[in-house]
């Protein structure tokens, strides 16, 4: 993935903005390394979503969630992470503040490995205060807020991938009852894995087993030969854009308001 000039958080910090006045939620939206460093549009795209259904955000600085190190293994950088991020984003929960996590793998690091990394006083709130973009919009929505404020569709078709984690966690339901909110006309893959599997497929030994395992989730896309592709996660939007030649967005993009 390509680094971006300007950071997510660069971005937020900067720009002009008019926080709602007497908002009914209250997010701190964390800064995934992906998001901030390479997938900016989309954490861009997670704020005006929010924004438009009168949510106040912000965006702290916050470091990595320790997904990578745990996945090879090293724990003991992983717990460092995970003691980082809750003493960054505990006094927001303390203020009455909902987590709001893009990437779902990291997602799953607050909800479920930093049980085994931190102590329950620590993991317990923000695991129980995280969530998901599109599970909180949905939320939203099933609370009274409405898609005035979105971008709704008509006759627009969708080929949706979600995220391994993502379906783990039971979380991708929401995207699909939100789009459905919005207008769009989804059809899903039943591709277990894109072939990607983490930073298994970014590693060179293991490129043509990635792609191969891929060649299922391609045909599918292919064949629903939809007016969007999208998908959820970091790994399958890099291994969707190498296989079709053509970089997938995520639901938030889809659905978030133009900026």
């Amino acid at each position: 993935p390509e680094f971006r000039r300007t950071t997510f958080r660069e971005w937020f910090a900067d720009r002009d903005r008019i926080p709602p006045v007497d908002p009914d939620r209250k997010v701190v939206l964390y800064p995934d390394l992906y998001t901030n460093y390479m997938m900016v549009e989309r954490g861009k795209a997670a704020v005006r979503a929010l924004e438009a259904m009168g949510v106040e955000v912000i965006v702290p600085s916050a470091p990595g969630a320790g997904r990578a190190p745990l996945s090879q293994g090293m724990i003991d950088t992983a717990r460092s992470k995970a003691e980082r991020v809750t003493e960054k984003l505990g006094p927001y929960v303390e203020e009455g503040y909902d987590v709001v996590v893009i990437e779902p793998s990291d997602l799953a690091m607050f909800r479920e490995d930093y049980e085994r990394l931190l102590s329950e006083d620590e993991h317990e709130p923000l695991a129980e205060n995280s969530y998901e973009i599109l599970e909180y919009v949905y939320g939203l929505l099933a609370n009274g807020a409405d898609t005035e404020g979105l971008n709704v569709a008509t006759d627009e078709t969708v080929a949706y991938h979600s995220h391994c984690q993502q379906r783990t966690m039971g979380l991708e339901e929401y995207s699909l009852a939100v789009l459905d909110k919005c207008g769009y006309d989804v059809t899903t893959s039943d591709v277990e894995c894109c072939g990607m599997a983490g930073s298994f497929g970014y590693k060179e030994q293991y490129y043509e087993l990635a792609m191969d395992v891929g060649s299922n989730l391609e045909e599918q896309l292919r064949e629903a030969d939809c007016d969007h592709v999208i998908a959820s996660g970091t790994s399958c939007t890099d291994q969707i854009g190498d296989l079709l030649g053509e970089e997938p967005s995520h639901v938030i993009e889809l659905i978030a308001p133009d900026g």
